[in-house]
């Protein structure tokens, strides 16, 4: 799923999909620099990018409620807060147990950011604060954006889903939550590059991917594994719901045809589910394990069909 980036505080943004805050500042006219973004360049968040619009004030920790959720264990649950009042851009420490720093000077009292100024928070997350121009801050929000995207599909890609599967991990061990993961394979894809051409494998796979992303809810995480293969992150879901909803897909996707020129191509797909609660040790790497070993099963049962726990 995913990771897309009201009333007095906006919508909360995870740093475990992005690490760069982006602020505007009030507009001072075309090619002003009057837009702050901060890049992690250290610590468990690094290089990551979200504009933020027009929020004013943008708590920093790593709590899920801070505006900004850094998993970060040398944090506290709201570490320091980044204000902007009459254009300039102030950083100051929210009374965290190990401290807030602007340049090596601690953040106790109120300080205005600068451009190219350091930004340390607790032991393993460091910030550099920099002042941009609005289309400096578009290029950046685009090449951030293309290292969290598959190319082809336009799904999120693996190394997101990974970086965002611990997150949602920690979040539902954290609250009690239910988390499934389904993983879908496109039954027999070789087949149609051999038929019909890599052109058309790759037509496929996009119409795959549009299948899919019209089917699952905004809050679910959708990403190409690799190959033919797409990963689903379902959030507060339990095995009955993620099974029903894998095997929907299922269905949609035997029940439409892809047409690519002149050809028209039907294929069939094989899910592997698993959830949080059944695995041994409820980390990313056991939760993947079972849903592939599941998938692989649908696919020797014969594919076509989805594989979840056995009551």
């Amino acid at each position: 799923m995913s990771s897309n980036p009201s009333g007095p505080r906006s919508k909360r943004v995870s740093v475990e999909a992005t690490a760069t805050l982006v602020v505007d500042a009030k507009p001072q006219g075309p090619g002003a620099r009057n837009r702050a973004v901060l890049t992690i360049t250290d610590g468990p968040a690094a290089g990551r990018v979200v504009a933020l619009g027009d929020i004013d004030v943008a708590s920093l920790g790593r709590s899920e409620d801070c505006f900004i959720a850094i998993p970060d264990t040398s944090l506290s649950r709201e570490h320091a807060r980044i204000a902007r009042v009459a254009g300039v851009f102030m950083f100051k420490d929210a009374k965290s147990t190990n401290g807030s720093f602007v340049n090596g000077d601690s953040a106790v009292e109120a300080i205005q950011l600068k451009d190219g100024d350091r930004i340390q928070l607790g032991a393993n997350t460091t910030i550099r604060f920099s002042l941009v121009d609005a289309k400096e801050e578009e290029a950046m929000t685009k090449v951030y954006e293309a290292t969290l995207r598959d190319a082809l599909t336009g799904l999120y890609n693996r190394r997101h889903l990974e970086h965002q599967l611990d997150v949602e991990i920690a979040s539902a061990l954290r609250h009690g939550k239910q988390l499934s993961v389904a993983m879908l394979d496109i039954d027999h894809f070789k087949r149609v590059n051999d038929t019909h051409g890599h052109a058309a494998g790759d037509a496929v796979l996009q119409a795959f991917a549009r299948t899919l992303s019209r089917l699952v809810r905004p809050e679910d995480l959708l990403a190409r594994y690799g190959g033919e293969e797409f990963t689903l992150v379902l959030r507060d879901t339990d095995v009955l719901g993620a099974v029903t909803l894998a095997n929907r897909l299922r269905t949609e996707i035997e029940a439409t045809p892809i047409q690519f020129g002149d050809v028209t191509i039907r294929i069939t797909s094989s899910s592997g589910v698993a959830t949080l609660d059944e695995c041994p040790e409820p980390d990313k790497a056991t939760l993947m394990r079972i849903a592939d070993e599941r998938l692989y099963e649908a696919k020797q049962a014969g594919r076509n069909r989805v594989v979840g726990p056995t009551a």
